[in-house]
């Protein structure tokens, strides 16, 4: 068996001359020019931040961990092997995903000094759909929409105004109708 396998081994050599030269840079050369580097770089991201989810504990089920951890390491196939418009848009949607984070753990850290207390607990339908609304506008504002070729959605400084001016009433409302139990 061993003959058997050298004979072909040293018919390989003799048949290809690059393969004769240095086998393993033309192996190497193989995998790169078959994407074998991206391969490489989806699974360790995928490892990752699989095993940093998993040794904090969050989510609590396995099966979105890997949701997660597959999402997050496909961002960065698209980052590593894409456009540099693709790229642009993993930079913008990091970068916002930070700040949106950093803001709403300064909105915890306030609202613990008044003493509110458990009211991601006592709502948590609100804050999921507040959530998942903030994923929403941090993929159309970091140009999402292009990526998909759906075509982008213009929002002037004027509109951006009168929207927020109608969350803004439309809270005040809700609070109001709050305490007053529904009552006009």
């Amino acid at each position: 068996m061993k003959k058997l396998l050298a004979g072909i081994l040293g018919f390989l050599f003799l048949i290809t001359p690059v393969l004769a030269a240095n086998p393993i840079e033309a192996f190497a050369s193989n995998l790169k020019g078959a994407g074998f580097i991206l391969v490489l770089l989806w699974l360790l991201t995928l490892a990752i931040v699989y095993g940093v989810l998993a040794h904090v504990n969050i989510p609590k089920s396995m099966t979105a961990r890997g949701v997660i951890s597959i999402a997050i390491a496909f961002l960065v196939l698209l980052a590593a092997a894409g456009k540099p418009a693709e790229a642009a848009f993993i930079q913008n949607l990091v970068t916002a995903a930070v700040l949106i984070a950093f803001g709403m753990l300064i909105v915890l850290i306030f609202l613990e000094m008044v003493g509110q207390r458990g009211i991601f607990e006592k709502h948590p339908r609100f804050f999921a759909g507040a959530i998942i609304l903030l994923v929403i506008l941090i993929f159309i504002g970091a140009g999402g929409l292009g990526i998909i070729n759906i075509p982008s959605i213009s929002i002037s400084d004027p509109i951006l105004a009168i929207l927020f001016f109608l969350v803004v009433m439309g809270v005040a409302v809700w609070v109001m109708f709050r305490e007053t139990g529904g009552k006009v």
